[in-house]
């Protein structure tokens, strides 16, 4: 039989669809393209979506851009996403759009792609959430566990999950070392956009949109609005976070009844600790902005009950992971990569500032409650101090503490106004080895930097540090007795300078500062 007979030579070679130009993401990197179709190869190996110039002209049906072979991703760049209007899409949303977002077998690489646009690569990727661990998730306040997370990222490569893909975003909201430009408006930060649009799109989508994981991203997102001077979308945040808690049954006595603590301590201890962090977060906003508009959302709920601190359910963890006897070596939080061996400290300091901040909605006298706390806080503060911490200490709950001790005291200045006493005696007391901590901060600016850059200084700081200043400016030549108070306040202003870099916040409290320094040192020339 001739060759021209065989089967295999006459059977005419499939048609490879290529496509009439290079691809966006390979014209725009000044790659080679192969042009494959839906796909080029280059694309599918770095997971990002192959796009032409065909697909996204105006009055194209076709969805714009394919992933994996025919998941579209219609919405484009979601760093670039906020810079468009819908003039930019002829003025009318595609059926093909619809669509994309209605397929929920498409929103989880979807996701993953957003992911990648921000963070570039799997390297990234790593890079982001280990800064997140080391950094906010070690110092502000531990809402993750390090090793369920890690199961989840080593998973994502090949199974790619929406909800891991919204944390990763979050986490890296409140991990970068500064602010993303010059002079920016945070509404407008690309990955502030992007995660909250992504937050919001795989709710929507998702067959449980009040869980644990979508918490923990609200959370996380309210943190960064907080630092960055955004308080109403923090407050709509974290008032989004007791409504869920609500929903899942966590204002309920009964939840956290002795046999259900039992039954399963890993779960309702992961719960203890985001709702701690919940009031965490509300009690610093309530303090940080002092609008009336928004008040506390947790002493609005009325319970009639105190929902477990985290340190409750240590006692059904496993031997070798309870926490360890302080010694040499041993970090208070050693076992913190694992739910059984997280601590959260912060919980009595967020006790210990709302408990505080309703008392001062008394009047004005420093009542024997208010010395009974202001003992309780700084013995919390010297015990968090003077345990071992693998970050070298626990910036969250320390600033929570400080802010705690200079608000309670405050009346006890006030009252000292007009009188002296042993009442007066000791809030002064409090306030000025409170400010001494504060103020050594303040003089090694060097140590100071190095660990904000690292994400291991909570942004609470910048409000103690103001906080005290004002202090100082008012009391400092007369119920405290400070001669150098305007070289302290300067040392402090100096540090917020320093935290202007990576939080708004402390921009404005810079601003406001100067203004009442500058009242204060106009006494002087008038």
């Amino acid at each position: 039989m001739s060759n021209a007979s065989s089967p295999v030579a006459t059977s005419p070679q499939p048609d490879v669809q290529k496509a009439s130009r290079v691809c966006l993401n390979c014209k725009r990197k000044k790659k080679r393209c192969d042009k494959a179709l839906p796909s080029c190869t280059r694309c599918v190996d770095s997971y990002q979506v192959c796009q032409h110039e065909d697909d996204i002209v105006p009055g194209n049906t076709v969805a714009a851009g394919y992933l994996y072979g025919g998941v579209s991703s219609p919405l484009g760049n979601p760093v670039q996403l906020h810079r468009q209007s819908p003039l930019a899409w002829g003025g009318s949303v595609r059926p093909s759009l619809v669509a994309s977002i209605r397929s929920a077998d498409n929103i989880n690489l979807y996701a993953l792609q957003c992911v990648f646009d921000i963070l570039e690569n799997r390297q990234g990727i790593e890079q982001t959430t280990s800064a997140f661990f080391e950094g906010p998730n070690a110092s502000w306040f531990s809402i993750i566990d390090r090793s369920n997370f890690e199961r989840l990222l080593g998973d994502l490569w090949t199974n790619p999950s929406a909800e891991t893909c919204v944390l990763i975003l979050c986490m890296s909201l409140i991990s970068r070392p500064t602010i993303s430009s010059p002079n920016p408006t945070p509404m407008r930060d690309a990955v502030y956009q992007s995660a909250k649009a992504l937050l919001s799109l795989v709710q929507s989508q998702s067959s449980h949109p009040m869980s644990t994981s979508f918490l923990q991203a609200e959370l996380l997102v309210a943190m960064y609005e907080y630092s960055q001077a955004l308080p109403q979308q923090a407050y709509l945040s974290v008032g989004r976070c007791f409504q869920m808690s609500r929903a899942l049954g966590w204002q309920d006595k009964s939840y956290w009844s002795l046999e259900s603590m039992a039954a399963m301590p890993k779960i309702l201890k992961l719960h203890s600790i985001l709702w701690w962090a919940m009031v965490y977060i509300d009690n610093h906003l309530n303090v940080a902005y002092q609008e009336p508009r928004y008040p506390l959302h947790a002493p609005v709920l009325g319970l009639d009950f105190e929902i477990p601190r985290p340190e409750t359910f240590d006692q059904f963890a496993p031997p070798a992971l309870q926490l360890p006897i302080p010694g040499v070596g041993a970090y208070r939080d050693g076992n913190s990569h694992s739910i059984d061996g997280m601590v959260f400290p912060e919980a009595t300091s967020a006790f210990n500032l709302n408990t505080g901040l309703r008392q001062l909605d008394q009047p004005l006298m420093l009542s024997e409650r208010h010395e009974e706390l202001s003992d309780a806080v700084w013995q919390h503060t010297l015990d968090v101090f003077q345990a071992p911490w693998s970050t070298g200490d626990r910036s969250g709950a320390m600033g929570t503490n400080l802010i705690a001790m200079l608000k309670l005291n405050q009346p006890g200045l006030l009252a000292g106004s007009v009188g002296t006493g042993p009442r007066f005696s000791s809030a002064a007391e409090h306030i000025r080895k409170t400010m001494v901590y504060l103020h050594n901060e303040a003089s090694n600016l060097p140590s100071f930097q190095e660990r904000l850059a690292r994400g291991r200084v909570a942004p609470f700081w910048a409000f103690a540090v103001y906080y005290a200043s004002l202090l100082l400016i008012s009391h400092g030549e007369t119920e405290l007795h400070t001669p150098d108070w305007l070289q302290k306040v300067i040392d402090m202003k100096n540090l917020l300078h320093i935290c202007a870099g990576r939080w708004k916040i402390a921009e404005r409290y810079v601003y406001l500062l100067d203004q009442q320094l500058g009242v204060r040192l106009g006494a002087y020339a008038g």
